[in-house]
């Protein structure tokens, strides 16, 4: 549950004032709490699972039905559709929560009669059957009720909308079945006809908006523009279009889902965010974007490195390397996390060697190739990148010239991600240095002065491999209790 029984609790209080009625009460638990409508109906009557549990075995014995050694265990597993509910016990949940199946989250009301003369359901089955599709996902995953009516694909589109205008950090499950649901349609797309020029213009002026509010919206509203549109561009692609025309909106596609991919990675939702990366690469593909393609795969040597699995990093940029033909800033790019993996496997030469070829595909790399905020690579993102490397390895001398050159870039009031990595990989190298309480301290300063909203899993991640470079004698001290608390109540809020 996404916010425990104190909710539930609050949402009773509330309907008995009010005098709701009971389907409105689990209704509105469902969708505050996220929880299946079986269990919101155990909630809605205020029963703890073991009273839920006795009362159902009292009710199939007055009902001359079999005695089931029904525990609460039992009970949790069948509300998280863990365990098939028996067909004998439908009937008994039923009496018990003076409910309908349908409502209760067991298949729909179909009836053809008045529909004013009965309730419709405001639930839904949660429990999708289908086989999964080619990237692991189920298909048929249908949207948890969120107070939202009309068909599933406007339940979808809402949800979506919702998300640019979200605040926190955490994506609800119904989000993640929308935002998988819209990067499936990409794979749907087979037949319509015509484009008027005018919005294959706007649809590609849209890459250059999203530029522009990259580093000034937070990860969750920015999830939701992008996801907005690309979903639009998805809807265009399923037309029969002219090559040269699909292939325009190929390549918006695919870097609207290596974006979407971005967020969700800084977000902490890795399995999303591996799936958006291969549609990014199958959409680069499909545009015939050689420059963009070898950034894409560039990208999930990032995420791979992201995860820990460097050799798997490592792999993605031979082939962003062997895709380049000439100097890009995505060949810039995968020669740094090339650079990152080997030192992270401790081939300090190697790192060095990958280093030394970032820096000159840089000088080469043509200037218009540079121009783009998000998917050029300038030579501060390198530093960046030369910081991380040097800080891993201990060259905490090297490290700190490359700091310079990414501070001077980014003004301090920044939430730049690149910024941000930078100021941990300072508190990291004091670490190195030998003075844990000022980099444990420096950790915790970086994490306070950053926004809330861009405190993100992936920047506590990071933060946490300070705390992980103490020796085991140091991490009571003050200054290290202070920072495990800040990345605890951070990880909380």
């Amino acid at each position: 549950m996404t916010h425990g029984r104190a909710c539930a609790a609050r949402i009773r209080e509330r309907a008995a004032q009010e005098g709701w009625p009971l389907i409105h009460t689990a209704a509105q638990i469902a969708t505050c709490c996220q929880v299946p409508p079986l269990r919101a109906w155990r909630l809605a009557h205020g029963m703890p699972l073991e009273e839920a549990a006795q009362r159902l075995v009292e009710l199939c014995a007055e009902a001359g039905l079999r005695q089931p050694k029904l525990r609460k265990g039992d009970l949790s597993k069948y509300e998280l559709g863990r365990t098939t509910v028996p067909v004998w016990l439908l009937d008994p949940l039923c009496r018990l929560y003076r409910a309908r199946p349908d409502w209760l989250g067991f298949g729909g009301d179909y009836s053809e009669g008045d529909p004013d003369a009965t309730q419709a359901t405001p639930f839904r089955t949660p429990f999708p059957l289908d086989k999964p599709d080619q990237g692991g996902h189920r298909r048929s995953q249908i949207l948890p009720p969120l107070g939202i009516g009309g068909s599933e694909e406007m339940r979808r589109r809402e949800l979506l909308r919702q998300l640019a205008v979200t605040t926190g950090l955490t994506l609800a499950p119904g989000h993640l079945v929308a935002i998988e649901q819209t990067r499936q349609r990409l794979h749907d797309t087979t037949t319509g006809s015509g484009i008027p020029a005018d919005i294959l213009d706007r649809l590609e002026g849209m890459l250059g908006e999203h530029e522009r509010r990259f580093y000034g919206m937070a990860p969750l509203p920015r999830l939701g523009a992008l996801l907005t549109d690309f979903d639009e561009v998805t809807r265009w692609l399923s037309h029969r279009l002219p090559v040269m025309t699909q292939r325009r909106l190929w390549r918006v596609a695919a870097h609207l889902a290596e974006d979407a991919a971005d967020t969700l990675s800084i977000l902490g939702q890795y399995r999303e965010a591996h799936a958006w990366l291969t549609t990014a690469r199958l959409a680069a593909d499909e545009a015939g974007d050689r420059v963009f393609a070898t950034w894409v795969r560039a990208d999930q040597a990032a995420q791979a490195s992201r995860q820990g699995d460097h050799m798997r990093a490592l792999r993605h940029t031979q082939e962003a390397q062997a895709l380049a033909r000439n100097p890009t800033p995505g060949l810039v790019f995968a020669y740094g996390l090339e650079a990152r993996a080997h030192a992270c496997l401790g081939n300090e030469t190697a790192a060095r060697t990958a280093l030394d070829r970032a820096k000159d595909a840089l000088e080469q790399v043509p200037e218009h190739l540079q121009r783009s905020l998000l998917w050029g690579y300038p030579e501060h993102k390198l530093h960046g990148r030369i910081s991380q490397v040097m800080t891993i390895l201990g060259r905490t001398r090297e490290a700190r010239t490359a700091q310079a050159e990414v501070f001077r870039h980014y003004p301090p009031q920044s939430n730049s991600l690149v910024r941000t990595n930078t100021k941990l990989d300072q508190a990291k190298c004091l670490i190195h240095d030998g003075d844990h309480d000022a980099g444990c301290a420096a950790a915790a300063r970086t994490l306070l002065d950053l926004s809330p909203e861009y405190r993100t899993p992936l920047v506590l991640n990071r933060a946490r491999e300070v705390l992980l470079l103490l020796p085991e004698h140091h991490r009571k001290r003050p200054a290290a209790r202070e920072l495990h608390d800040i990345l605890a109540t951070t990880q909380r809020a």
